[in-house]
């Protein structure tokens, strides 16, 4: 069995040529008649049953099957619902030792055919192509709201507008701050549709009170909020204004700064000899000669922050929902032990802190219960130093994501609760030094390209296994002797090293797993604020 899938790099250009294609022959198009010309064009050309595919099983249903995510599984298409944009699949091969029903019915934009299939007369890059276009145009295109505006020529008013944003984005023309926050607006705007759905269902069965009307009218109104500011993003000339604006406000702020480098101190208030009192400990952790101003709130302070800025907490929560100034890079502290001083989602989302640049993190806890992902690193090195990142023991969540050219440096940091306590994506890079990984389902969980340094490390109290490997390809003849095995085998992998670190046993009585599988790990749909313009995109 091979995991390579068929995948596609394509540009703006391309992707407009296509779509003009596939949804512009019959002129005016309401949003009403998209699916319709969907359907149209995939039963023309999609092979109606008998291939092979990759089934990357949404988050939702990850967590209905109580399996980690993302899990991923090898099926045979039976038969494909062309009207519904949906197939019937058989489950071949899973990817661990999960129970699944064998059929199932799924999504058109979760598959992923792969390269090499026992039917050799099946035109399977056609098909894998007409995927392609299908799960790129309802992940990054469609918008929740869309089927509100019948009158409206979708592909007029919509096409071009959306798909510019989207390379935009992925090129940085959009700074990443405004991105990250256009991601996590439209993952919001989906749950909000998800939710009023299951209100209107409930809604026809039973006779809704008046808490349930207005529950339904605050999605309503909040669905609203969210279109408008989308709205103005995705109009160029808007969006343009929008970044020139942000632009303009950080140059502002840098030259009329007095100090290139400032200490933003986080006091949540008391009284005059508790401030008195941690004022006297901060003095053991800055420099006598620095600037230090004060602020109420975490978010207020990274929001006003620069490149190079320096934060330090007082104890207490902290609640957080962007990176703000510190995307750039820059320093959080706290003076404590890290149960002191905790970091916490402002409301329940996907990313906590979404890094790209040269960040520390020292002395604090990272609260992640109500979040998919504590901490993702895109690009640059975070280091932490005694911290302390927990989870709520979702087996979906995920501790921290290293990003291709990001690099995780932590030293007497502990991760606990997480499906997967830290992700290595290709070609990341992560040293643990004196750390502990623990009560996760896999603990660490790595590309067999990605770098690993674990010096004085403890894996352990692993649901699944200490370490999930994905390789690339067979190792040949005898692979399937190593898809489990111990500590020797584990130390037996080029790009892992294993200094005085111990990796426990787990409930199933091995610390490592070789999958050959996932070829597919975090995108877009599934974080929200993560994306790879190379890899697959699919809706979680």
């Amino acid at each position: 069995m091979s995991p390579d899938i068929i995948t596609f790099e394509k540009s703006f250009q391309q992707r407009l040529s296509e779509y003009m294609d596939i949804l512009g022959a019959r002129g005016h198009l309401p949003s009403s008649g998209i699916q319709n010309e969907w359907y149209y064009y995939i039963e023309s050309l999609l092979e109606p049953a008998g291939w092979q595919a990759i089934w990357k099983i949404s988050r939702r249903k990850c967590e209905e099957f109580e399996i980690q995510f993302p899990t991923l599984v090898v099926v045979m298409v039976r038969d494909v619902i062309f009207q519904e944009l949906e197939a019937v699949v058989d489950i071949v091969a899973v990817q661990d030792d999960i129970s699944l029903p064998e059929q199932h019915e799924v999504p058109l934009t979760s598959l992923y055919p792969t390269k090499q299939q026992e039917n050799e007369v099946l035109d399977i890059n056609c098909t894998a192509n007409c995927l392609d276009q299908l799960r790129f145009f309802y992940n990054h295109l469609w918008r929740p709201w869309d089927c509100d505006d019948e009158n409206q020529d979708w592909l007029f008013i919509h096409l071009e507008a959306r798909l510019q944003l989207y390379y935009d984005m992925q090129s940085g023309v959009v700074l990443h701050e405004t991105g990250q926050h256009i991601r996590l607006l439209l993952q919001e705007a989906r749950e909000i549709e998800q939710k009023i759905q299951a209100a209107q269902e409930q809604a026809d069965s039973d006779e809704i009170d008046e808490t349930g009307a207005l529950a339904m009218m605050e999605l309503q109104i909040r669905r609203e909020e969210i279109k408008r500011k989308i709205e103005i993003l995705e109009n160029p000339l808007m969006r343009n204004l929008v970044v020139k604006r942000k632009y303009e406000v950080v140059q502002a702020r840098r030259q009329h700064r007095e100090h290139s480098h400032e200490v933003c101190f986080v006091w949540l208030g008391g009284t005059v000899d508790a401030f008195i009192n941690t004022l006297t400990q901060v003095r053991n952790f800055v420099q006598p000669e620095t600037y230090i101003k004060s602020c109420p709130l975490l978010q207020e302070a990274l929001d006003k922050a620069i490149a190079g800025d320096t934060i330090i907490l007082c104890p207490g929560i902290h609640h957080a929902s962007s990176t703000g100034g510190l995307e750039e890079g820059g320093n959080i502290m706290g003076f404590l032990e890290p149960s002191a001083t905790t970091i916490a989602a402002h409301e329940p989302g996907n990313v906590l802190l979404d890094w790209s640049a040269n960040v520390t993190l020292e002395n604090i806890a990272i609260d992640a219960h109500f979040v998919q992902m504590a901490l993702s690193v895109r690009n640059g090195t975070v280091r932490m130093r005694n911290c302390c990142v927990v989870g709520g023991g979702n087996t979906s969540s995920t501790g921290i994501l290293v990003l291709k050219g990001g690099h995780l440096e932590a030293q007497t940091c502990e991760f606990l609760n997480f499906g997967n306590g830290i992700v290595l994506d290709h070609d990341a890079k992560v040293t643990l030094t004196d750390c502990k990984i623990t009560s996760c389902s896999t603990g660490i969980k790595m590309c067999e390209d990605s770098t690993i340094m674990l010096e004085k490390c403890h894996v352990s109290d692993c649901s699944e296994y200490g370490v999930k490997i994905e390789i690339i390809q067979q190792f040949g003849e005898g692979a399937d002797s190593r898809r489990v095995g111990s500590v020797v085998m584990l130390e037996s992998f080029q790009n892992i090293t294993l200094d005085k670190t111990t990796v426990d046993g787990n409930k199933k009585g091995d610390v490592l797993m070789v999958q050959q599988l996932d070829n597919i790990l975090y995108e877009s749909g599934d974080s929200g604020c993560i994306s790879h313009e190379t890899e697959p995109d699919i809706s979680a």
